[in-house]
């Protein structure tokens, strides 16, 4: 994002339940201890649940900013900490009054990247910490964490993306602009079946596309007719897949809801037209999703309302437009709800671009209950969806990262190629809790250029990094051709960890040699072999 540094870290203090165990996001609140600002901001205090103690270090690197040093949570059981440092940190002083009634106090917000261990099992997580203290007083806050893999595609309008990672790890990109095999033109709308295929909403070639894998295998398209009519859509923005297979299409140009039972069309149902009233929806809707019992949900921004019906029918219509009233509190209304995602236990998340800023709306039913919101920043958000666990994933600006409804993670600038505001239907892959090994390689390639017939090369070194869950495991690393390696890798890997393999190039004839460097492991997301490519050219001088 544009001025942001790494990672835009927002923070809301809200009360907080505790982490479940190994949940893959999780947080807590602190109060009491004491507090300092000198060369570094300095905190120790006391986490009420999980009990505990909570100790940070911060070094000051600048004016109001600091990063390195250290952020330590031990539970009082002994089963529970969190080990991490700060990637980066900023502070601010305040004050109130004068002479002896003076007083002044700061506020610290940080990013923190570590791992979380329970039980003795470590998994790598990102989280943000947010801190208000006077100096030699007691300090209150809350942090929250989530994995470091985050697995997840999203569209920047011309191709679908899948990262694996914020920071843009392991990256790759499917298709290309045009509204052939292959090719989007708009793709606002991303969901998965529960064979993990992906469905796309290609917006402006007006119809719904299907494939298996990031290589786009069994493409598969149905629409593509731009109109009003059976089998056409207008400007399509939002996709989703219930259980059974069955495909419900925001057809927002059209004003409806469309639901096919697969890819041919077959049983197709239409509910919904332009208006404000029951079984209306304003025209250009973006945003469809279901809940676990197969009802639907509409972000109808336009008439700033939330819409929920039992089936395509339109059968149970109720519309979610403010917060019941509560005594002694403003009633909270939706300004402009552009996209609505359903969690686990029910809870209805709505992401609303209205107000001061772009916020997440959290509550409890189409009531409104236990209305709660986040702020995410100044950019507008275009899309919203959640994972198993709660984390959720906010597209525009990047993708930032919802945890607790309290931490706020953004992305990094390889996440969205055409600038932040290009992110669309960004949506999370399943994972386990805790999410299986993770790994990255820190370059696909090594060229050692010439070196002299029996003589050894300088090494070049690759960094294997575990940021997943669990410990990555490798059962060989090996060179083949003219080179050879060392490693100071374990057999086990643990997460949050990493090693590395030094390679040099021995060659025994002249001319160009060609070989590999191949690491065989269990990672969760690249798959059993990894090969890396190794080149360089043998001098007889």
């Amino acid at each position: 994002m544009p001025g942001q540094t790494l990672y835009a870290l927002i923070l809301a203090t809200l009360a907080g339940a505790a982490a479940p165990a190994y949940a893959n996001q999780g947080g807590f609140s602190n109060t009491g201890g004491t507090a300092s600002v000198a060369s570094s901001v300095s905190i120790t205090t006391d986490v009420a649940a999980p009990k505990g103690s909570l100790t940070m270090h911060c070094p000051i690197t600048g004016a109001a900013t600091c990063s390195g040093g250290s952020f330590k949570y031990f539970s009082s059981d002994g089963t529970e900490f969190i080990n991490a440092i700060f990637v980066s940190g900023e502070f601010a002083e305040s004050c109130s009054g004068g002479g002896r009634t003076r007083t002044c106090g700061y506020t610290f917000t940080g990013f923190i990247r570590g791992t979380f261990t329970l039980d003795g099992s470590a998994q790598a997580i990102e989280g943000t910490t947010h801190q208000s203290f006077e100096l030699g007083q007691a300090a209150t806050g809350r942090s929250s964490y989530n994995s470091a893999y985050t697995p997840f595609y999203y569209s920047d309008g011309e191709q679908i993306l899948r990262s694996d990672d914020l920071q843009g790890r392991n990256q790759v990109a499917f298709g290309s602009i045009g509204d052939g095999v292959g090719q989007f033109y708009g793709s606002l709308g991303i969901a998965l079946d529960a064979s993990g295929r992906i469905y796309v909403a290609d917006t402006y070639n007006c119809r719904i596309v299907r494939f298996n894998d990031m290589k786009g295998t069994d493409w598969v398209s149905y629409g593509g007719k731009c109109g009003p009519g059976k089998g056409e859509f207008r400007n399509p923005s939002g996709v989703a897949v219930n259980s059974a297979g069955e495909i419900y299409v925001l057809d927002g140009g059209n004003s409806r809801i469309v639901r096919l039972d697969d890819m041919k069309g077959s049983h197709w149902e239409a509910y919904g037209r332009a208006g404000t009233g029951k079984g209306q929806f304003a025209p250009y809707d973006e945003s469809i999703a279901l809940d676990a019992s197969g009802r639907i949900y509409v972000a109808d921004t336009r008439n700033q309302r939330v819409v929920r019906i039992d089936n395509i029918a339109g059968d149970n219509w109720i519309a979610l437009t403010k917060s019941p009233p509560v005594a002694g509190a403003a009633q909270r209304s939706l300004a402009s709800p552009i996209a609505v995602t359903v969690g686990s236990a029910g809870r209805i998340y709505i992401a609303d671009n209205g107000g001061a800023e772009p916020a997440v709306v959290r509550v409890d039913n189409m009531t409104g209950a236990n209305w709660t919101t986040v702020d995410v920043g100044a950019a507008p958000i275009n899309g919203i969806s959640i994972d198993p666990s709660g984390t959720l994933f906010v597209s525009g600006g990047g993708v930032r990262l919802v945890d607790e409804m309290s931490g706020v993670l953004s992305s990094s600038p390889p996440v969205a190629p055409l600038g932040p505001y290009y992110v669309f239907g960004a949506t999370p892959l399943r994972t386990a809790s805790p999410p299986p090994p993770a790994m990255s390689l820190s370059s696909r390639t090594l060229s050692f250029g010439n070196q002299r017939v029996g003589t050894k090369s300088a090494s070049q070194t690759i960094t294997i990094t575990n940021f997943g869950g669990r410990s990555l495991a490798f059962s060989s690393i090996a060179t083949k051709g003219e080179f050879v390696h060392k490693t100071n890798c374990p057999s086990d890997l643990i997460a949050g960890s990493a090693c590395t393999v030094a390679v040099s190039f021995a060659p025994s004839a002249a001319g160009l040699a060609d070989g590999t460097l191949v690491i065989s492991d269990n990672s969760g997301n690249l798959g059993s072999i990894q090969i890396v490519k190794l080149t360089g050219t043998g001098t007889k001088r």
